[in-house]
């Protein structure tokens, strides 16, 4: 089993406070605020790591599988993005949807085959499991 880690520090009132994430032991420090949050002002938000997360999850994921077709690596492409939908329900806030965007170019794959293995990285990567409260959404695009 690999562990991985990440921190977090809050400081202040909710509304106008700022914190800090920290990615892996002494990766990268990134601001968050309730205002990137609520109202997708400037600034980070835990929402936002969490669709980089599953974007990069899938990305691999699919890249993991084109490869297992046999697919030379070398000109293989894949760009994903992931938005995160919020939603405050009665007993609080919910992830109840994320809209997952995938283009790339794989020259010895035909199209039909990597929509197949986008659907199922979709459906198998660790992070979309972590989801199965929220609908995940996919979009592709390939040449």
């Amino acid at each position: 089993m690999t562990k991985h880690r990440a921190s977090a520090q809050w400081n202040g009132r909710v509304p106008t406070g700022t914190g800090t994430m920290t990615l892996g032991l002494a990766g990268p420090t990134i601001g968050y605020n309730l205002t990137a949050r609520v109202a997708e002002e400037q600034g980070t938000n835990p929402e936002q790591m969490l669709g980089a997360a599953l974007a990069g999850c899938f990305s691999m994921s699919l890249a993991n599988m084109i490869e297992e077709s046999g697919q030379d690596m070398e000109e293989v492409w894949i760009a994903s993005s992931a938005v995160v939908h919020l939603v405050g329900k009665d007993d609080g806030f919910w992830i109840t949807q994320v809209d997952l965007t995938v283009s790339g170019h794989a020259p010895g794959s035909n199209v039909a085959d990597l929509e197949a293995m986008a659907l199922k990285a979709k459906d198998t990567c660790p992070v979309s499991k972590l989801f199965a409260s929220a609908t995940i959404t996919l979009t592709t695009e390939f040449n």
